[in-house]
């Protein structure tokens, strides 16, 4: 880890809410440094769009004001809650019936459901759950990236721009 004390994800509501519900307050959040990577205040960084928090929000707002019933994001996060119920399924978190709850949520939720949150994450109280991102799974190879899983709510603030 490095001496950065602040990090940035943009979620969704509804997946805030799945987690809320259903994951017992713990969240998951796919972070950086970065607010804006491309800030003239901003460290030289190599967080290129698909990961700057800042470029996320306001695309993933735009597919929502405009009703872009085609947006790849809101399709990847559909798939991204799926793929996080089997894998908390998997691990015992959820029973079935939860299971193919969450599913059936997040296949016929109307677009409004997938407006933007920002979470802003202290490092100190999360300081033992983020992990770096592996090169290969990173939006650049020098970005950086981390992972925070069962993130608990009392660790981050969670707003819309």
């Amino acid at each position: 880890m490095n001496n950065k004390h602040i990090y940035y994800s943009c979620s969704s509501w509804l997946s805030y809410h799945i987690c809320e519900r259903y994951y017992g307050n713990k969240h998951y959040a796919w972070c950086t440094p970065y607010f804006d990577a491309f800030s003239s205040l901003s460290l030289q960084n190599f967080v290129p769009p698909s990961s700057n928090p800042r470029d996320i929000y306001w695309g993933l707002r735009k597919d929502i004001d405009t009703g872009d019933l085609h947006s790849a994001k809101v399709r990847d996060i559909r798939r991204g809650i799926q793929k996080g119920a089997a894998l908390k399924r998997k691990e015992g978190t959820i029973n079935d019936v939860d299971y193919l709850e969450i599913v059936r949520i997040a296949r016929v939720s109307q677009i409004e459901k997938f407006s933007p949150l920002m979470l802003v994450i202290p490092f100190q109280p999360a300081s033992g759950l983020f992990k770096r991102v592996a090169v290969w799974q990173r939006a650049n190879p020098l970005s950086e990236e981390y992972i925070v899983e069962n993130l608990p709510r009392e660790f981050f603030d969670a707003f819309e721009l």
